[in-house]
């Protein structure tokens, strides 16, 4: 079963040039999937009550081109299945133009009462109506992440009041935002938008973090990049650009 939501895209969802930010994007693909799982009867709060919730732990997402303020846009999205602990997720932007952006996910499921990641249970993973249909060849899965990296160049964070969730952690959409922002201002000199971004979540950013850093190196192409501080590696990154910017 594929849900699907529409938006507009606001100024809150643009960047200074008024294309569609990657942040907007994950953000955009993190409503709508607990908006799946709230249709079917799982979504955050009966989760919740039974003591068990989803982790995000590895996303990714290709850009063909990005749409403008005022697009209209179309996102879409399925399970692809359940294996052990890990659920997959698929996700399509669309608008009057094309396909904008595909993407793909990796979730944990973690249990509250045992600490610890855990099956998913079949009174969960039943009400789930999967497809098969994918768009990348390669499996996230078997990604190969860089891990922790010497970065060639890096920049301090400065943690917000408003980048924490409501689970007292720094949300994943705002990774991305670190990484944006990583891209745009220390690497993006000749106005190349990203391409793809794959990105690991390693461990949550706690309320008494008050600063981190985000750091890349260079290597094949693709840039290796890394968000951390001196006491832990919170996420790894590989992005690639466009050969010419959209």
């Amino acid at each position: 079963m594929k849900i699907e939501r529409s938006y507009k895209l606001g100024f809150f969802d643009i960047d200074h040039k008024f294309k569609l930010r990657i942040q907007s994007a994950a953000r955009f693909f993190q409503e709508i999937a607990t908006f799946h799982s709230a249709k079917i009867g799982v979504g955050p709060n009966v989760l919740l009550k039974n003591g068990v919730v989803w982790f995000l732990n590895r996303l990714e997402i290709e850009f063909f081109f990005y749409p403008v303020l005022g697009d209209d846009i179309k996102v879409t999205t399925w399970s692809r299945g359940f294996k052990g602990f890990k659920g997959f997720r698929e996700y399509a932007i669309q608008s009057c133009a094309g396909v904008v952006a595909r993407g793909s996910s990796i979730w944990l499921f973690y249990d509250f009462k045992r600490k610890r990641i855990a099956k998913v249970p079949a009174w969960i993973s039943e009400l789930y109506e999967c497809e098969k249909e994918k768009y990348f060849d390669k499996e996230l899965d078997d990604w190969k992440s860089c891990g922790k990296i010497n970065p060639e160049k890096n920049m301090d964070i400065s943690l917000r009041y408003s980048d924490f969730d409501v689970n007292g952690h720094v949300n994943n959409t705002i990774y991305i935002g670190f990484l944006e922002t990583l891209y745009h201002e220390t690497i993006n000199n000749n106005e190349k938008s990203i391409k793809n971004i794959k990105i690991r979540f390693c461990r949550e950013i706690g309320r008494d973090k008050g600063k981190i850093r985000s750091g890349w190196k260079k290597e094949n192409g693709v840039y290796q990049c890394n968000i951390f501080d001196d006491s832990a590696l919170y996420a790894d990154a590989h992005i690639t650009r466009m050969q010419h910017s959209k």
